[in-house]
């Protein structure tokens, strides 16, 4: 094994996190190089002696005192010995990305039981590079910063879950909520993140997102809002959803109808939808009523009685059944005669239009 006067190493990639040189054979007086954004681990027989940062480094008992207790120094020092060096990524490691793998549930209190997604960016720094290579990188050559990246996904989605069952109420106040519950999300994945060495250095709350067939129930909700919480609405909207769906998927000749008419119709359902809670006033106003002559419950004002027999066929009363005539009836449906009407004293026939009685005289 050839001995290395110089022990350094440049990632140009800048994806590794962790990457281990040796076991190489140096002899005392070789020269340990660490580049700006990296550390070294130095190594002997297993052992972490020391952590270095950025510069030259002449190994010797003086820059790394345990090399004297733990090695031979015959022939003046230059004795040659095994080591190994773990260079370590110190730069901040930025754009990395969580999310939930899977949807969480949580009770709603508008919705019930519902499922949400989340995702959303952090970035992260090593802080101290001797726990983070004992902890996780162990006897790997080279650890990846998308490794560590996986991982640390998971523990963020794990405190996610409990952040926003302790904080959401109903997912329709989260929005304002995004930056206290990162805030509060931050503090707890960052206890975890120190137990590996590892500093977050920022972290984003994306969005938390229902499932689609929720986000189209709040939709509805909000335009049955605007329009007013009835369900007449709800339905006449239904329908005319109904419709412009049929449209979009025409089947044949018939479909192409169904289409046509749908398109045609939806302005004069619109017209007459807002039309009508303004009309039921007005005619229920115009519409005036007078007492059945059998009963004396409510029927239609102007309904004209046989002058002879007093009956009718064409409707009947509500409360009694009693027929009431038509008010355009020229004959009697119950006993065929003219409805020409009599005198209220005497009987006789009234001409039309008559104010006194031609028989008797008597005013009409």
């Amino acid at each position: 094994m050839a001995i290395l006067d110089v022990i350094q190493y440049h990632d140009e990639s800048g994806q590794n996190l962790a990457t281990r040189i040796g076991p190489s054979t140096v002899n005392m007086g070789s020269m340990l190089i660490v580049h700006e954004s990296q550390a070294a681990v130095f190594y002997r027989d297993g052992k972490a002696l020391d952590t270095f940062g950025p510069g030259r480094v002449v190994l010797s008992t003086q820059n790394i005192p345990l090399l004297g207790a733990i090695m031979r120094i015959p022939f003046g020092g230059n004795t040659p010995f095994p080591v190994e060096v773990v260079f370590l990524n110190m730069a901040d490691m930025l754009d990395l990305k969580w999310g939930t793998k899977e949807p969480v549930t949580f009770r709603d209190s508008e919705f019930g039981m519902i499922d949400l997604r989340a995702f959303g960016k952090f970035s992260l720094k090593i802080r101290d590079p001797k726990l983070l290579v004992g902890t996780v990188v162990g006897q790997k050559s080279v650890y990846r910063v998308t490794e560590l990246e996986e991982w640390l996904r998971d523990v963020i989605v794990q405190q996610f879950t409990d952040a926003i069952g302790e904080k959401m109420t109903t997912m329709l106040d989260l929005a304002k909520n995004y930056n206290e519950i990162a805030t509060m999300l931050k503090s707890k994945v960052a206890m975890d993140f120190e137990r590996y060495g590892v500093e977050i250095t920022a972290f984003i709350l994306g969005a938390i997102t229902p499932p689609p067939d929720v986000q189209e129930a709040i939709r509805t909700k909000q335009k049955l809002g605007i329009l007013g919480p009835s369900m007449a609405q709800y339905q006449q909207k239904a329908a005319a959803d109904a419709m412009l769906e049929a449209a979009k998927n025409p089947s044949g000749m018939a479909g192409m109808g169904v289409g046509l008419g749908a398109g045609m119709m939806m302005p004069q359902m619109m017209a007459a939808n807002m039309q009508a809670p303004q009309q039921q006033p007005q005619q229920a106003a115009a519409t005036a009523t007078e007492p059945c002559p059998k009963c004396k419950a409510p029927v239609a004002k102007g309904a004209k009685f046989c002058a002879q027999c007093g009956a009718s066929t064409s409707t009947l009363c509500v409360a009694c059944k009693e027929p009431l005539p038509s008010p355009t009836a020229k004959f009697c449906a119950s006993c065929g005669k003219p409805q020409t009407a009599s005198c209220p004293k005497c009987n006789a026939v009234l001409a039309s239009g008559a104010k006194f009685c031609a028989g008797c005289g008597s005013p009409v």
